[in-house]
């Protein structure tokens, strides 16, 4: 039953087929991979006046008759084109006269254009080639008709730039105007009477008739402009004068005119015209952009600046629609920082939700390129509906001009975007003023960004000094304490000797933070020079160790010591490497609670090892996250934090480790969650892992 329905509905198409090529309007022609014509349709046979039944059809769609062999084939050129048809490749065939009578056939010689397009089987064979003829007859022979009375006026109208011509006292035409017709290529029936209306360009005919009759009625001076059609189909602009001929009545006798082609000048005409009127623009637009660029650089917050760019590119591109969105993070997600619309989309105006990373908003982003697409081509890209689950939401966009925002480093920070244009699709103009705004913005943001930083130094510097004020008070009273219990002179051994320690101790203690000071200052400045010798990684995290031990043991934490590279070397300083992991592990001492872990493990990665860090304290929080490794930035203190501390450490640590070629990073999941800090160093040569 399935088979048998199969069968049939395989029929009905092979019927339905068959119908549609007998009854397509083009004529088709189907050949054999070996040039053979196959069958042909009806239009087929109406072209070529070749029915079926007779000889000449029966020659044809014989093997005695083969395309490839044809003679008026060859001649005309076309061979090599149904080779490349035959070769399974789309083709279209120049035009070629061809004469059914050398067959033997009774219809007329024809003009035809062609394509030939390969018919393939699902493994790309070609099985046939489809022959699709247009006839073209008329026009060529339209065109060469064309073409002769073209060459034969053509002296006539270089000879003199008028076209002189009469009419009769009511203002029709009878005298034949010779360099009438060869300008417009008019025939003289075509012409008389009215006839020379239709050759002036539709636009001007109804106010020159109406001008003309109006003379005509006054026996006053016709004098006008008019663009009228040259023979090639062109329209010339014409400066056009006739005068009334009195007879001795004093009546008119005749009319006596001519058209002077002025074509060259109008156009210059209309193109200074224009030219002033884009300069007009331009300067308009410049101080439009002037003001946008005094607002942006005045502005000193990211808001302000999104705010006040909407505004700006809505007013200077003439759009309803324009938004910024600034890049957050790596992940290419957007935030909807400013949207400015006119009233054509009011209840979209509270739309302010973040896109997903995906879509045609990252695209741009990601690109750092800028789309100007037209309404079209917005909906046929396909990123357009990227807009994550809120796309139903998304106000609708009608044309669209998108510009990537790109700070000093080429690194992009977002983009502007405008759509639906109040008057037709976006130029390369509103390109080119988006463009700019885009880098005005950029740098705004930028400075925005710095003017923040500045101020957010400022207060880490306060901050600072602060504690370094703390830190250095703090040792101060137990060092005075101890001199004047010294001063005394009363004081026992064992009190002189605990006064003596204190003492000591206090001022290691000042002296460690002094040294951090220098330290950082000459590393900041370049005045450091590393010891550059081979360096054992294993010595490195050994001495590492015995140094921060103590005060890993006075906190109460239990240190895990993970992996080993045994023979793994780096090209370094070995008191400056050791500097690193003691840094970092009396800062997990420092930032974890009593009784906390703290593991380090030592890795190697292809040509490069691993040193990682990671406790169970107190944490990164987001915002401090992306700071750490910045000159004076702290976290909190714990409650149970008795060891202080400048924010210099890390910056330190950072300092060094780029001073080795590394790489330095810190990871957290929130406050709370503890930290990593994993330094990345290359293994000198020999010191790669075996194959």
């Amino acid at each position: 039953m399935i088979q048998s329905a199969k069968l049939a509905e395989r029929t009905r198409s092979e019927t339905r087929l068959q119908a549609l090529f007998e009854q397509a309007p083009v004529s088709i022609q189907i050949l054999a991979t070996d040039g053979r014509t196959l069958r042909v349709n009806r239009a087929w046979e109406d072209l070529w006046e070749i029915r079926a039944g007779t000889a000449l059809m029966d020659y044809v769609l014989s093997a005695e008759y083969n395309v490839l062999t044809d003679a008026q084939v060859q001649a005309g050129g076309i061979t090599p084109y149904l080779a490349r048809a035959f070769a399974g490749e789309s083709v279209q065939i120049p035009p070629i006269r061809y004469d059914v009578a050398v067959l033997g056939g009774a219809g007329p010689a024809r003009w035809v254009s062609a394509r030939a397009h390969p018919v393939k089987d699902g493994d790309g064979t070609v099985l046939e080639v489809m022959l699709m003829h247009e006839d073209i007859t008329e026009r060529i022979e339209a065109e060469t008709a064309l073409r002769i009375r073209e060459e034969r006026f053509r002296l006539l109208v270089m000879a003199t730039s008028q076209i002189v011509w009469t009419n009769t006292p009511d203002g029709r035409v009878l005298e034949d105007s010779p360099s009438w017709r060869a300008f417009t290529g008019q025939t003289y029936e075509e012409w008389r009477e009215f006839g020379w209306l239709d050759a002036l360009h539709p636009d001007d005919r109804a106010g020159t008739i109406a001008l003309w009759t109006r003379c005509v009625a006054t026996q006053s001076v016709f004098d006008t402009r008019y663009r009228l059609r040259r023979a090639d189909g062109q329209y010339r602009w014409m400066a056009v004068n006739g005068l009334p001929i009195a007879d001795a009545l004093g009546g008119i006798r005749e009319w006596i005119g001519a058209n002077t082609d002025i074509h060259d000048r109008v156009m210059a005409e209309t193109e200074l015209a224009r030219r002033l009127e884009q300069e007009k623009r331009n300067s308009a637009l410049l101080a439009k952009v002037a003001q946008a660029s005094r607002i942006l650089h005045t502005a000193l917050s990211r808001k302000e600046i999104a705010d006040a760019l909407v505004v700006q590119v809505r007013d200077i591109l003439q759009v309803h629609q324009a938004v910024v969105s600034l890049t957050e993070g790596d992940t290419w997600l957007q935030a909807i920082n400013a949207v400015s619309l006119s009233d054509k989309y009011a209840r979209y105006r509270d739309y302010a939700v973040n896109t997903d990373g995906t879509g045609i908003y990252a695209e741009v982003c990601r690109t750092n390129q800028v789309m100007r697409l037209t309404q079209a081509e917005l909906t046929a890209h396909p990123a357009w509906k990227g807009f994550g689950s809120h796309a139903g939401s998304h106000p609708p966009m009608r044309g669209w001009l998108a510009v990537p925002l790109i700070d000093r480093t080429g690194r992009n920070i977002g983009l502007i975007q405008a759509s639906d244009k109040t008057d037709g699709e976006f130029t390369v103009e509103d390109e080119s003023i988006l463009m700019q705004l885009a880098s005005l913005a950029a740098n705004s943001f930028e400075n925005a960004r710095l003017y923040c930083s500045l101020q957010e130094q400022d207060r880490r510097k306060d901050e600072f000094l602060a504690m370094l004020a703390h830190e250095l008070r703090n040792p101060l009273a137990p060092i005075s304490s101890a001199a004047d219990m010294l001063r005394l002179g009363s004081a026992s051994e064992e009190r002189v000797r605990r006064a003596s320690d204190v003492i000591n101790r206090q001022v290691r203690h000042m002296t460690s933070l002094v040294d951090d000071l220098l330290d950082v200052s000459r590393v900041t400045r370049g005045l450091i020079e590393l010891d550059r010798e081979p360096v054992d990684v294993m010595a490195i995290l050994t001495s590492a160790v015995e140094q921060s031990l103590p005060l890993i043991d006075a906190r109460g934490h239990a240190l895990a010591v993970n992996g080993a590279v045994p023979g793994a070397q780096v090209l370094g300083d070995y008191h400056r490497l050791v500097q690193v992991l003691v840094n970092l592990l009396n800062n997990a001492a420092k930032y974890t609670p009593r009784g906390g872990r703290i593991t380090l493990t030592v890795a190697r990665n292809g040509h490069t090892v691993d040193m990682v860090v990671a406790d169970n304290g107190i944490g990164l929080d987001d915002d401090l996250l992306p700071h750490v490794f910045e000159l004076f930035t702290q976290g909190k203190r714990s409650p149970d934090r008795t060891l202080g501390g400048l924010g210099i450490g890390l910056a330190l640590v950072r300092n060094i480790v780029t001073m080795h070629g590394g790489t330095v990073s810190a990871r957290s999941e929130g406050a709370g969650t503890g930290s990593t800090f994993t330094v990345t160093l290359d293994l000198i040569d020999g010191a790669t892992p075996p194959r």
